[in-house]
């Protein structure tokens, strides 16, 4: 704890309050502060672009900078209407601005489902957002940990190391994860994990839940989690933040942002613990990520606005693996991206260019490293595209097409033939959405095309209607697919030691999905709101590895194959309530996946999940707020290879029930600290995978600090 010290003493030294103007964000019809809400500074008029934020306090106070004299300013927050006033509207309310609930939150935005900004009541395919509120409020340390805690979605471990998350029964690289919508790395090499992705400069993440390939192509089969990281603002300010808690857990990150016309933020975060993800004994095993963010933009010209990102990845896991050593992975990635926008007639044109580049390393040795320079496996990807693209509204339909170019390479010697495989693929887009009276009818259609696997095209056809402000009625027929990977179309490697080969099969076809989706959602009144979602998916030509025969040498031959067919079909339903200071969500998700080939249900799919949350301010201390969630995953069934090799369900994982609370605490110089404990109960199910039990964490953060 003497680092946590040591920041809080330059914290507190450093931090600095201007005098300025104080207000308070309140509910208008519970009269409760509205916790952690967002001000938006205004010069050139209420719709005009934000110049400047700051952010309400737990108990919705907030303090304008000096320099905010004239002008507008926009205050927002999660569940409620978002509110414009003049200056002089403040000063005649005693800067007491009231929020009116609003439990549909209709007009919040999107960017996932469209690939550009989009009100959600123009959203046909479900989505759900996890906001920057409700990430403070669980305060987990992954992007895999977050998402693991919502109904409907389900943890999926790869042992011995990495973790990823199943969307309603689909998973594994099925599922297409973005960060501001370029893809993750990793994801050439098949070594997705979202358990190394820190939450440091995140904004929100919005969940696809179903395929969207008609405009992110392959992955997007079972659905999309793309990871938005936060905008930078005008004005200088620094962030800080640093976090201890159980199963040695350390992190800590600082984030720089500023600028006028020119704007830039940069994050820097570490964090390691003391466990890797799909192992059940922490012991001998750690976990240390290294990442930096950073975002640069630039406005100044008249009609166009430029834009440049760049990121940086380096992990370190260790984990036992018997006889006396450890095995070591080394993960290394580097991604940068930039992009121009330029206004043009009734549309928008711009042009992006991407880069990726990722190192895999795997080495064992005894001891607490491995020994230097052993480095003769290491495998690499290298990811290159270019997109150009046009959107414009013209009339009733807004209208956006483009296309897209790749060139993909993977070196992973020993493991694939000639130790090398790479592709070119070539991509055109173009999607519709077109308002008719109450409903706003979309479609998309994507054709792909590859040198090495061949050629598939993805629609999408979808209806939201809006017959009052309180109902919204949406459905959706998607189709998605996932290529074959390189190690898949090009394996060659053999495992002598337990008497088999493993070879590519250049054959293979897409796997692909047809979802359909029907959902509605019902708020009778400002304190009340209800969902309701039905769904079924159909997925064909999967790929599983197959025994094939033998080799001349009499080795076991297994090579993959498109024979499976799989259905995940289910409901899910939520309902939200105000009651006077409380805020109380519940949902609930019933899921029937199901192996059509064997009649089987999916691997550790469980039936039944659901959560129920709260939160609220508590009066007996002004600036805590404190939240509660009582989450429950059902039993799942354990399939694979019984004695006799035959596929079968040959074991049971327990259902999990976690109590969650942590309460967060205002404190002076802009300091804020957090209390929480995951799985107060500490219930540890038999058959999980991952470490389970009780994990207390205490953390300090400081925001705003030396704003100009």
């Amino acid at each position: 704890m003497r680092t946590g010290t040591l920041l809080t003493v330059l914290l507190l030294g450093g931090a600095s309050a201007a005098a300025a103007q104080d207000g308070q964000v309140v509910d208008r019809l519970s009269g409760a502060a509205v916790p952690l809400a967002q001000i938006l500074w205004k010069v050139e008029g209420p719709e005009a672009t934000p110049v400047g934020r700051v952010e309400a306090d737990v108990s919705g106070r907030f303090r304008l900078r000096s320099d905010w004299r004239d002008g507008w300013i926009e205050v927002r927050s999660l569940g409620h209407r978002t509110v414009t006033l003049s200056r002089a509207e403040a000063d005649a309310l005693s800067w007491r601005i009231e929020l009116e609930p609003d439990p549909l939150e209709l007009e919040s935005v999107l960017v996932t489902a469209a690939g550009r900004a989009q009100r959600r009541s123009e959203i046909s395919v479900p989505i759900a957002q996890v906001s920057l509120e409700e990430i403070r409020a669980q305060s987990p340390p992954s992007v895999e940990s977050l998402l693991a805690e919502m109904p409907g979605l389900q943890s999926q471990s790869s042992p011995p190391t990495g973790s990823n998350i199943m969307i309603r029964g689909i998973g594994e690289s099925r599922v297409l994860v973005l960060i501001d919508g370029q893809p993750a790395s990793g994801a050439l090499l098949e070594n997705r994990d979202l358990s190394r992705m820190s939450l440091a400069a995140v904004d929100r993440v919005e969940v696809v839940k179903g395929p969207l390939s008609s405009l992110y192509g392959s992955d997007a089969l079972g659905g999309v989690i793309n990871i938005v990281t936060t905008d930078p603002e005008a004005g200088f300010a620094a962030d800080a933040r640093a976090l201890s808690g159980g199963g040695g857990r350390y992190e800590a990150d600082v984030t720089l942002s500023g600028g006028g016309d020119f704007r830039y933020r940069a994050t820097g975060s570490w964090r390691q613990q003391d466990q890797v993800p799909g192992l059940d004994d922490a012991s001998g095993a750690f976990a240390r990520v290294w990442d930096a963010r950073s975002t640069m933009r630039y406005a100044g010209f008249d009609r166009v606005t430029l834009r440049a990102d760049v990121s940086f990845l380096r992990e370190r896991q260790k984990w036992p693996v018997g006889g006396g050593f450890s095995g070591f992975n080394d993960n290394t990635g580097v991604t940068a991206w930039t992009q121009g926008t330029f206004l043009h007639g009734p549309g928008e044109w711009s042009a992006r260019v991407f880069g990726q580049d990722y190192d895999h390393l795997y080495r064992s040795a005894r001891g607490d490293a491995p020994i230097a320079g052993a480095n003769e496996n290491i495998q690499k990807e290298q990811y290159w595209k270019a997109t150009v693209a046009y959107g414009a509204s013209l009339g009733a339909h807004r209208l956006d097409v483009g296309m897209e170019g790749s060139k993909r390479a993977i070196e992973s010697p020993d493991k694939i033939l000639e130790d090398r495989a790479a592709d070119d693929q070539f991509e055109l887009f173009a999607q519709d959405a077109w308002t008719l009276g109450i409903a706003t009818i979309s479609g998309g259609l994507r054709a792909t095309f590859n040198d090495r696997w061949g050629n598939t095209a993805s629609p999408t056809v979808g209806v939201t209607a809006l017959p009052n402000s309180s109902l919204r009625m949406r459905a959706v027929l998607g189709r998605g697919f996932r290529a074959p990977s390189f190690k898949e179309l090009a394996w060659d490697f053999a495992n002598l030691g337990a008497g088999y080969t493993v070879q590519g099969n250049p054959d293979l076809r897409p796997e692909t999905s047809w979802n359909v989706t029907a959902g509605v959602d019902w708020a009778p009144s400002a304190w009340v709101s209800v969902g309701l979602e039905g769904y079924t998916n159909l997925i064909d030509d999967l790929i599983e590895s197959a025994f094939v025969g033998n080799n001349p040498s009499g080795l076991l031959v297994y090579s993959p194959r498109n024979f499976s067919r799989a259905r995940t079909r289910g409901v899910e339903t939520n309902a939200s309530s105000r009651f006077g200071a409380w805020d109380v969500r519940a949902e609930y998700a019933y899921l029937d996946a199901r192996s059509l080939d064997d009649d089987l249900p999916l691997d550790r799919r469980a039936k039944h999940s659901g959560r129920v949350r709260a939160g609220r301010s508590l009066p007996v201390l002004d600036g805590l707020l404190v939240h509660a969630s009582l989450r429950g995953t059902g039993a799942a069934p354990i399939v694979g290879p019984d004695a006799s090799g035959i596929t079968a369900v040959i074991g049971r994982q327990d259902r999990f029930v976690s109590l969650d609370v942590q309460a967060t605490a205002q404190l002076p110089s802009s300091l804020r600290m957090v209390l929480g404990v995951d799985n107060l109960l500490d219930a540890r199910p038999a058959g999980w995978q991952a470490v389970v039990e009780r994990r207390f964490r205490v953390g300090l953060e400081a925001r705003d600090l030396f704003r100009d």
